[in-house]
Parts: structure tokens; sequence; C-alpha cells
């Protein structure tokens, strides 16, 4: 099928509901602004020491090492728990990021402490790129996620960027063939269930950084049938999220790079519509964080609050998904590359998590060149609110 793409929207078109004396509304700008209030943190980051933050209790392991000339970059690390097992995912490269020849592989572990050696999804290409874009668990079937896109040292190929599904099967214990999902859509989130039913990922075109960022809302007749559209901020964004929150509305996250603050937008329809994104009073490094809520009903945010760098890794907390009252470190030790690349530097990289048999599974990229897993007991954040 062929995705249907639409211009963009930036007011709320919400139907009359019976039963409803008015439609919903969103916060104000100043509400959605106000995202990060812990108490006895000092509201100008500058004035933070992130990494002398309290730290969570957890558990972590190495999923794989980069090898020089090999895989000496690696990133957009994912993980997911399916067929009674953690899967980690990610894409590396011979030496830095988005080179051709760049290609996504994958590690499964039983307990998420062990992991299998790394097996090759995508394999290679000589002139173009792979990137991972997460794992889809779609009812009863998981697909791995990936993008093939024009690499950044070999030009314009002429050909169309596409997002690409791998469906697992249960018993080869391997994922299948290719199949093309969608045209010059690059997935920032994993496709979730919109309270209108349908799935929904937010991301951007395939082709550059900071173009329109879009989202692909359907994925319910088919894996391959989404209805594309623009976002607004249009260049102004990078790294999209989004949740749902206890009222059924959406919440965004995008980070931006200046000011090094994360941004939100908000929708009433399930996604159809966003409002104009606001900047909000959260510090980000100009990387990527995630959000999720937990089946304790806390929200966490995966991210790195220090405008300097990616050190620390943190985990805010929230009670409704809008203000973050609670912070503490999943990793804050000063690291160092064993090896130069194109944009590989020191730090905690592109976390994501999964929660699973009463933990929070995060899993990130060390340096650019190693991928590691922390696993979180849900203890741990609720201590956080005693």
């Amino acid at each position: 099928m062929i995705a249907r793409t639409t211009g963009v929207l930036f007011a709320f078109v919400v139907a009359a509901t019976p039963g409803l004396s008015a439609p919903a509304t969103p916060p104000t700008s100043e509400q959605l602004a106000r995202m990060l209030a812990v108490p006895g943190l000092p509201s100008d980051p500058e004035q933070v020491d992130w990494a002398a933050l309290s730290t969570y209790k957890g558990r972590t392991s190495v999923v794989a090492r980069g090898i020089k000339d090999e895989s000496a970059f690696m990133h957009h690390p994912t993980i997911v728990f399916f067929d009674g097992r953690l899967f980690a995912k990610w894409n590396d490269g011979y030496v830095g990021e988005d080179f051709a020849g760049q290609r996504v592989r994958y590690a499964i572990s039983k307990d998420g402490v062990t992991w299998s050696e790394p097996v090759d999804l995508t394999g290679r290409h000589a002139k173009r790129r792979y990137t991972d874009c997460g794992f889809w668990v779609r009812g009863s079937e998981m697909f791995a996620l990936a993008a093939l896109r024009d690499a950044s040292d070999t030009g314009k190929s002429g050909e169309v960027p596409v997002l690409l599904a791998f469906k697992w099967d249960t018993k080869s214990g391997r994922f299948g063939q290719r199949t093309e999902i969608a045209k010059d859509f690059f997935a920032g989130n994993i496709p979730q269930r919109t309270p209108d039913g349908d799935w929904l990922m937010l991301g951007k075109g395939g082709v550059g950084s900071w173009g329109p960022m879009k989202s692909a809302k359907g994925g319910v007749k088919a894996i391959d049938d989404w209805t594309i559209r623009d976002l607004p901020g249009a260049g102004k964004l990078e790294e999209a999220e989004w949740y749902a929150l206890p009222n059924g509305h959406l919440v965004s996250h995008f980070r931006t790079r200046t000011p090094k603050r994360l941004m939100r937008s908000y929708s009433v329809d399930s996604g159809v519509t966003w409002t104009e994104p606001v900047v909000t009073n959260f510090s980000e490094s100009g990387a990527r964080h995630h959000g999720v809520r937990l089946s304790n009903g806390l929200y966490a945010l995966l991210v790195n609050p220090n405008p300097a760098g990616r050190i620390p890794f943190s985990i805010a907390l929230s009670k409704g998904g809008l203000v973050y009252d609670r912070i503490a470190n999943v990793r804050a030790e000063p690291t160092k590359a064993r090896d130069v690349g194109r944009s590989k530097s020191p730090g905690y990289h592109y976390m994501r998590g999964f929660e699973h048999d009463g933990k929070l599974h995060t899993i990130y990229s060390v340096n650019k060149e190693d991928i590691e897993v922390t696993s979180i007991p849900l203890s741990e954040f609720e201590a956080l609110y005693r």
C-alpha cells in the first residue's frame, strides 16, 4: 500500500461528541513550558552539579563492544522483550557515524545479563547506510525496523529513503526477509497505539537532519498503511518522542540545539494534529531521550540533562506525565573513547527503555562504541517519592 501524505496541521479539529459540552483543549504554552520542577534543584541548569545527583541501584551488562575498523562506531540502541527473551538492537559502522556500510545488528538474552554474539540483520550497503529504528510489537508479531538512507561520505544516490521491517520467526529463531513499510520516513520512535486504535510513530523525512518533523499514523489494516503528515516547528526540532497521558491526550518531546532545552507539543485527537512546539525549562544536551509510562503509573524520562555534554545519563520521574519532579542518575562516571571517528564523543548516548518483570531495562551506547544495558527495579523509582 502507499503511504498517504498531507500538509502541516497547526490547529486542532475536534469532532463533536454526544455528551460533551465543549471540545478538549490543550494546556497553555506556559503550562507546557514548565516541565522540570524538582524540589531543591536550581532553576539555572548551569548551576546544577548533574553528576552529584543520587544514583539508582541497578545491574549493568555489556551487550557488545566495538571492534576497530569493523564496528568501532555503535549507536541508536533499542531494546524489547518478546518471545520469552530480551532483544537488543543497534547500528554500527567501521569508524564513524552514517558512513556507507553502516549496518544493523542485534543480540538476545534470557536474563538481560548474558547476551548472545551479535547477529547481522541488514548486511552492509556499499554506498548507503542502515540505521536502527527500534522494535515494533504488533499484537502477536514483532518486527525489527531499520531505515536505509544515503551515507554522509558518498553523496546522493538518487534512491528514495525507505523504512524497512523484518518479521521475527519464532520457529527458526531468526528475522525474515525485509518488507518496505514507508518511503521517505525515518522513524524516531517505535509505533505505539493511540487512544483511537491507530499506531503512531514520529520521525522525519529520510534526507537531512533538520527538515520538517513528520508523523506516520495508521498501521492497522497493514504494516505499510500510513498517513504521513508534517508536524509544526519545521527546522527547529529533532529526535521526536511521544506518549499518552492519563486523560487520553498525547504529549510529544523534541530536542533542539539552540537553546539546549527540550521542546513539547500536545495533541487532543490521538496525534492527528499537534500544537505549535514550545521550549521547556528542561535542559538537555542535544541528544536523544525517551519517555515511557511504567506499570506503577509513573512516567520515566531517560535523558542527558547536562547541556554541556552527555554525562550523566539520568532518569526523571513524573506522576502525571507533564511535570517531572524527581530525577536521579543511572550512569555518571566519566568515559573516554578508545578510537577516533566521526561524531564520536564521551558519554552515554541515545538511551531507550523497556519495562519487563519489575524492572526498567535501559540500553545506551557508551562513547558511541559499546552497547550496554542497565536494569533498574521499579522500586528504585518509587523510593524517590517516599
